[in-house]
């Protein structure tokens, strides 16, 4: 086999053994975003619309950290964050959400596709009671949707009480 035929043969095996990264579960939600939409505030359980901006670091493979600010009436503001890490197999998701009045909030859940799908354990009682569900859809690459709901009141109707669209800037 002459020189060149064996350099073309080599270069054909090195190709055809390579395979592209695998991308982590979690990539999809990495990035910056602009937000708009709803929450729900107060005893009475108010809406008001709010603009956001986020950004989500992946610290590792299995570990996202949201941020971000929401603002309404250009006047009010509210930190908002989110830790969450990833099981290796199993999907099951655990974290950390800070940003609401009662205090900091223990998250558990399950990794299905693109959607994080998050029981919401509040320190105290949050219009009525100590839970309530998030879900964070990967929409398409660029744009997720965060919605809460939880019930309000005893007995009361359950509405989301935070439905963002986010955007990637």
């Amino acid at each position: 086999m002459s020189k060149r035929a064996a350099t073309i043969l080599s270069g054909i095996a090195i190709i055809g053994s390579w395979q592209p990264a695998v991308a982590a579960p979690l990539d999809r939600f990495a990035g910056s975003y602009r937000a708009s939409g709803t929450v729900v505030e107060g005893p009475k359980a108010t809406k008001h619309r709010v603009g956001c901006n986020f950004t989500v670091r992946q610290p590792s493979r299995n570990r996202i950290a949201l941020q971000g600010t929401c603002r309404a009436y250009l006047v009010v503001s509210r930190s908002i964050s989110a830790d969450l890490a990833l099981g290796n197999r199993s999907g099951r998701v655990t974290g950390t959400y800070t940003g609401s009045r009662v205090g900091p909030a223990r998250l558990v859940g399950q990794l299905r596709g693109g959607t994080l799908e998050m029981t919401v354990n509040w320190p105290r009682p949050l219009y009525g009671d100590t839970t309530a569900r998030m879900r964070i859809v990967s929409l398409t690459p660029d744009r997720l949707k965060i919605v809460v709901t939880d019930r309000i009141g005893a007995g009361g109707p359950t509405r989301a009480t935070t439905d963002l669209t986010l955007v990637r800037r």
